[in-house]
């Protein structure tokens, strides 16, 4: 199998490129959208560093996003091949990709309401979901789904109230939309990436 390095600019890709460019999978060889997989850097320490937002410096090695791929890539030594150095992969690199997405896909619904695109409540949402205005439709894991999938909208259940509440700027959050915006694509790209790690499923 041969490694691909994207030496990739300071944003993680090549200008003009977007999410549906292609790289190899270093576990499996395949070629796939940069939007599902994770990229991985080496840092100073030879330590391998997940890199979420595709930004940091140097040669980037990529592998699908879910936790057999990252696991494998880790076991068989891949990054220390393609980076033809002694990397050194966390024993957890799987779980800890997961936890930084877990925890960017948060910092994501937080920016999003710093820029107004999201409506918080249970009636608050329903009512702009029936209107058709809602991209992104959240409900807390430990809450009762009284919003169904009826709705146009993408469906998220994997946070709790209190995760939910702690991005918002609430003690507990219950129900949350998010308006179509820039953000919430990205947010949408990220959960899907966090479902993948933790359930090997993609999609909303």
């Amino acid at each position: 199998m041969t490694a691909v390095l994207d030496h990739a600019t300071t944003d993680g890709a090549t200008p003009g490129e977007t999410s549906s460019a292609m790289r190899r999978c270093l576990a499996c060889g395949d070629m796939k959208p940069r939007a599902a997989l994770i990229r991985f850097v080496i840092g100073p320490d030879n330590a391998v560093v997940p890199d979420l937002a595709e930004n940091l410096p140097g040669g980037g090695m990529w592998v699908s996003a879910d936790a057999e791929s990252v696991t494998l890539a880790a076991k068989k030594n891949l990054f220390a091949k393609a980076a033809q150095t002694q990397a050194k992969p966390d024993p957890d690199l799987a779980a800890q990709v997961a936890q930084l997405l877990r925890r960017r896909c948060l910092s994501l619904m937080g920016m999003a309401k710093g820029a107004g695109c999201a409506v918080l409540g249970e009636a608050q949402t329903e009512a702009a979901l029936r209107a058709n205005k809602i991209a992104l439709h959240f409900h807390a894991a430990d809450a009762a789904r009284t919003l169904d999938n009826r709705y146009a909208a993408a469906v998220c259940g994997d946070f709790s109230r209190d995760e939910l509440g702690a991005a918002f700027g609430y003690d507990q959050i219950a129900y949350a939309g998010l308006a179509a915006h820039g953000l919430t694509e990205k947010l949408k790209r990220e959960l899907s990436r966090l479902r993948s790690m933790t359930t090997g499923q993609e999609t909303l």
